[in-house]
Formats: structure tokens, sequence, C-alpha cells
């Protein structure tokens, strides 16, 4: 099988470098918020070209610790795209507060800007847009629309690398946040999150609600959790951020050659705006025919093909009490008909991505 995302590749090409890094960690018997994780968070940041970084568990604790610090709390909205994993809603609901959805942009599959003015209320109390793919939203732009006043929250959980007009994803808004799942750009080997922000009093704010609270050992000043990114995922994204660029320009090319090469009368490909340096974390096209028959006859020839995502969020069962109804956000249920991603990640060589792109434009609609 071809798969869609092969981590095993990866770790073969920097196993030595992976291999040395946890061995480091190993023979200094400190495993919790030590050197590597200090390290990492000042590396990250100044890739970003932002102040601070505050390494936590995952990148749904990053969400959620990031709007318990803002104060935002039951009663309150947060907008947000309809158009994303369910984590992003899941930190909202954490906190206590009401997502409230706004429509995507049909082709750049990003939240609409022009749209959020009308999803503003007295109790709007933070924004948070989403980098889908590596596609990059305008962050000046929302901020022109919302004002001064609301916090911008990036989730930039899918974007590590992608820039608007040069500014690095995540380092627009207010706060970013970042998410190291194995399957993303700069992928831990388990879960791990990060969050960024030049603001210093928030930093130290979300760097006590990490760790329970506690200032020291002995006096807890305010009422936290654990969330915690550890030494060992700490080592080893240290290694990978030394490759990250690299594998992005690599994912790059790649989608280069889909859109070169495939066939235009079956997709109809992401918009990318001229602005936009996109790290394509998923390469995600809308399939302009029988999406069923087409995935089914890629899986009989061994190439995986994925649907993000298969119901937008604010369609979800689990979200009902919202109160949302099929058509509020034809967009995004639209291009959950139609998303297909195909594979793509930097280690997929070059024989592979043209035998794939032969097999897609020989299919035939039954």
């Amino acid at each position: 099988m071809i798969w869609r995302c092969d981590l095993v590749p990866q770790y073969e090409a920097y196993r030595d470098e992976i291999h040395e890094a946890i061995d480091r960690v190993l023979h200094t018997g400190r495993y919790i918020l030590a050197s590597e994780v200090a390290a990492f968070e000042r590396e990250f940041a100044d890739y970003l070209g932002v102040k601070h970084g505050v390494g936590v568990a995952n990148a749904t604790d990053g969400l959620t610790l990031t709007l318990m610090a803002l104060g935002i709390q039951s009663g309150d909205e947060v907008i947000t795209t309809p158009f994303t994993a369910i984590p992003t809603v899941s930190a909202i609901l954490d906190a206590g507060a009401r997502p409230v959805f706004v429509d995507i942009c049909a082709d750049t599959f990003l939240m609409d800007c022009e749209k959020v003015a009308a999803a503003i209320t007295p109790r709007t109390k933070a924004i948070m847009p989403v980098h889908i793919f590596g596609n990059v939203l305008d962050v000046p732009r929302l901020r022109e629309v919302a004002g001064p006043a609301i916090p911008i929250i990036e989730d930039a959980s899918q974007s590590h690398g992608s820039t608007f007009r040069g500014r690095q994803s995540g380092s627009m808004g207010d706060v970013g946040v970042f998410s190291f799942y194995p399957t993303k750009n700069l992928g831990a080997y388990g879960d791990g999150g990060m969050i960024v922000t030049n603001s210093a009093e928030l930093s130290d704010r979300l760097r006590l609600l990490r760790m329970y609270g506690m200032r020291d050992k002995d006096h807890i000043v305010i009422n936290g959790v654990n969330s915690r990114l550890d030494e060992l995922q700490a080592a080893i994204l240290r290694v990978k951020l030394k490759h990250l660029d690299a594998m992005n320009r690599r994912r790059n090319a790649m989608a280069s050659r889909y859109r070169k090469e495939l066939r235009p009368d079956l997709f109809t490909h992401q918009h990318i705006s001229d602005k936009v340096v996109s790290n394509y974390h998923v390469f995600v096209s809308k399939f302009r025919g029988d999406r069923a028959a087409f995935m089914q006859s890629m899986d009989a020839l061994q190439i995986q093909t994925n649907i993000y995502y298969v119901v937008p969020l604010h369609l979800q069962e689990a979200n009902r009490f919202l109160k949302y109804k099929r058509g509020d956000l034809p967009a995004a249920e639209a291009l959950c008909g139609s998303a297909v991603a195909l594979p793509l990640y930097p280690e997929l060589p070059d024989d592979t991505l043209s035998h794939i792109i032969q097999c897609i434009n020989d299919w035939k609609s039954p």
C-alpha cells in the first residue's frame, strides 16, 4: 500500500540524530520540564520570530489553556471555522465557552474573514482561525475586521513553516498554537504541543497553568492543570526542526507536480494566494466526480486516499446543542462532500509519485 502519510521513512532518514537525542535525555535522568524543553521552546520561538514558547502536552490543551489564560469562561463566545478537526471546538468547549461558526471561502478552505463581523456579539471574547492544510489565513485582514480588542488565537496545528507575506503562521495574532502529533510536518513520537506569543504576561500565566499553577514546588498561585511537553519529545523535535524547511520544500515540489500533472477535469485544487507559502501538511482538493468510486478504485490499486472532513463540525451529532442545521454554512458543507486527500509526505519517492499521478489520470468514471 502507498500510504497517504508514512512515518517510517522519516525515522529512517534521521535515525542516528534521533537516537543520539534520546540517549542524551536518558543519560540526564531528567524527563519533565528540563533543559530539552527549555531549549526547544527557545528554538521554536526563534524559528517563528516570536518572543515566547510554552511547551504543552498537546495542541488541544494549548488552545484550552490559552482560552483560560485570556479569562474566557462560561457564557463567552469564540468564533471559529466549521471546517477543521474536532480538537479546535473541543478546546472551546473545555474552556466553558460556546463555539460560533463562520463559513469558509470555497476556494481557500479558510475562514471567510468578511463574514466574521456579522458573527461578533457582545459575548465574543476571541476568534480562533485555523490555517487549514498549511494554507494561511490573512490574519492582518482578520484584525481589521475584528477590531483591536478581540484576541486572535491562531490554530496553527497544520501549518508549521507556512508563511503569509513572509511572516510565520502562528506569529501574527495574539497567540499561536501548534500540534506536534506524529503526522504533523513537525511531528513528535507521541503527543505534544506549543503555545507561542509575544506577551510576557500571557507566557508567564500559561507556564503556571500547564503545571498546576505552581510558582515553585511549595507555592501554588493559581489553579492549573498538568499539561507538559516531555523531555524526550522535545529532544526529538529539536532534531526535526533543523530539517523542517527542507521537508516543507519537498512537500511543495510534490504538490506542484500534482497541480501541474493531474487531469484538470478531475480536481479543483485549494487556492493558495501568492502571499502565502504553504507547508502542504495535507494535499486536499475538490474531486469533480464520483468521489466514492474514485477512492474505491485507488484503494484497489493500493493507493490510500482520505476525506478531510466527512462531516463539518456544525453538523456533528455531538454539536446538535449549538442548533445549526444543514444549509447554514454551505461552503463548508459542499467541501466536505467533495474533498479528497492524496498521498504526500517528504520521503515519498519521485517514481512512486509518478505512479500515483498516472493511476489517477488513467481513472475512468464508472
